[in-house]
């Protein structure tokens, strides 16, 4: 596993992809393009703060993500209990009020 690219190593990519859209030459494209890229940025940023941040607050995040790909019925209430436990939107990831039953970034209800 240690000869997987890491995070850092992809948003180094990205931003080098970034930079040699500007050789597009069609404005329409290269704008296009350019979101595309400033979007995969700013979720492999997020996903690397969230993932420093469970880890520092002795969370496991690779088990949060194991309980949410679950698809069996035993996994709904692993995953419940993982976003009661972590307080983050299973559908969006953003962070949960512990006094709201929806989320209140993407409004996706939790019974």
């Amino acid at each position: 596993m240690s000869d997987s690219p890491s995070v850092d190593q992809f948003i180094r990519h990205m931003q080098a992809e970034l930079d040699s859209c500007e050789t597009i030459v069609d404005k329409n494209e290269r704008e296009k393009r350019q979101w595309q890229i400033e979007s995969a940025l700013m979720h492999a940023i997020d996903f690397k703060r969230r993932f420093v941040d469970l880890s520092k607050l002795g969370e496991d995040p690779l088990k949060i993500v194991k309980a949410l790909a679950m698809n069996d019925i035993n996994s709904t209430e692993l995953k419940q209990n993982e976003i009661a436990t972590n307080g983050f939107c299973p559908r969006c990831n953003m962070p949960m009020e512990a006094d709201l039953d929806f989320c209140p970034n993407c409004g996706d209800y939790q019974n």
